[in-house]
């Protein structure tokens, strides 16, 4: 018998045959279009139907065609090893076969109400197993065909303990970015932190109404918050303020949200926008958080001073540069707004003396070499080098 040069052709060959006969590309409605009919040409080009042909024809292939009574039969081998891992207390050999066991029960009759509890009880025989990742996979491929299922809350519960764990493991034993992890099965294969904080993220977009939105909202800014990524954690606090008014952490996410841009500012060369927001923040704490922030006053009174530094600071700046330049008038503008706006800065004195000093100086330095400038026209007395077209009078 003579073998085929390249057996993996003759697979996808075989696979092209089962999906063609699965689905013939001629119909009487194709007839029609050859002959001259019309019909929708996006039928032709419609992937979706492309995939479930595909799907199908893969199953028959591999021996994984729809059957549900074989679901059944799966399912019910499952439930015994899961029941009998319970049973013997820490029995992971067991979980991890009803886990197998679970997911190829869902496998075998999709979109049906056994799959939904397949895959749920898949990602709680991984989750007792202590095979993170692959419960937090389950979990999500449960998520992602039954949106609205009826695990919501302890799916969720159970991601949370996840992606907590990971960061607690990461702070312990934080992974290189050239790092893998090829023999932990409680961890991800590389960055415990990104999938930690993607699964907090998922958390609350997934299920914004749910118990547990807010708190991932304010878990997942405490992470970055925690490593000094200061702008990504700044993002989470003001996500939880604006969209979950009515959250028990509102005003931790004022008072973090105060530290993060504040950490966040990067000097007078860069913008001053971190501290106008944590200005504005630091009057809201005190203005809705009256309690709380009487608690805090001494941190709000040390941060409402930083911001005030760090405000006339840029002030000064600006007013020493163009002191430098000579341009008395700017320099002036910035020098008044620095001793009357910022009274209580150490800046405030300096800039009221260099007001004095500068008394009557002109506000632009006189031109230099202006003999030199002269010789060069005046933009008004520049010629076009291209005349103007002549206006068109006839009508067409």
């Amino acid at each position: 018998m003579r073998m085929h040069p390249f057996p993996e052709i003759g697979g996808l060959a075989l696979l092209v045959l089962l999906a063609g006969c699965a689905a013939p590309l001629t119909s009487s409605r194709d007839s029609g279009l050859a002959a001259g009919g019309s019909a929708d040409s996006t039928s032709l080009f419609d992937t979706s139907r492309w995939s479930k042909q595909m799907d199908k024809a893969t199953r028959k292939v591999t021996g994984r065609s729809i059957n549900p009574d074989k679901a059944r039969e799966l399912y019910s081998q499952a439930e015994r090893s899961y029941q009998t891992a319970i049973k013997a207390g820490d029995r992971r050999s067991d979980y991890l076969t009803a886990a197998k066991g679970f997911r190829s029960a869902a496998d075998r009759w999709p979109d049906s109400a056994l799959e939904q509890d397949a895959l749920f009880l898949a990602g709680e025989s991984y989750f007792f197993a202590d095979h993170y990742p692959k419960a937090n996979e389950s979990y999500e491929l449960l998520l992602k065909k039954f949106p609205h299922t009826k695990y919501m809350d302890l799916v969720q519960a159970r991601r949370f303990a996840i992606a907590d764990y990971w960061l607690k493991l990461n702070e312990v034993d934080r992974q290189a970015f050239w790092e893998f992890n090829f023999f932990d099965k409680q961890r991800p294969m590389r960055d415990s932190f990104g999938h930690a904080v993607r699964v907090f993220d998922r958390i609350r977009i997934e299920d914004p109404t749910g118990r547990l939105a807010d708190d991932s909202t304010l878990a997942a800014g405490n992470a970055y918050f925690t490593i000094g990524r200061y702008l990504e954690a700044d993002n989470f606090y003001t996500d939880l303020r604006k969209t979950f008014p009515s959250s028990n952490h509102q005003f931790r996410a004022h008072l973090l949200g105060v530290q993060a841009k504040l950490r966040s500012y990067q000097g007078p060369d860069y913008s001053g926008i971190p501290l106008d927001e944590a200005e504005k923040l630091i009057k809201q704490i005190r203005r809705q958080f009256p309690h709380e922030a009487n608690e805090e006053r001494e941190f709000l009174t040390r941060a409402y001073a930083e911001v005030r530094y760090h405000k006339a600071l840029r002030e000064w700046d600006m007013a020493k540069y163009y002191d430098r330049r000579g341009e008395s008038g700017a320099a002036r503008f910035h020098y008044a707004v620095v001793a009357t706006d910022y009274a209580e800065t150490p800046f405030s004195r300096r800039a009221a003396d260099r007001l004095v000093e500068l008394g009557d100086a002109p506000d632009v330095p006189p031109q230099r070499l202006a003999w030199l400038v002269d010789l060069f026209p005046q933009e008004e007395d520049l010629q076009p080098l291209l005349a103007d077209p002549p206006q068109e009078t006839t009508l067409r």
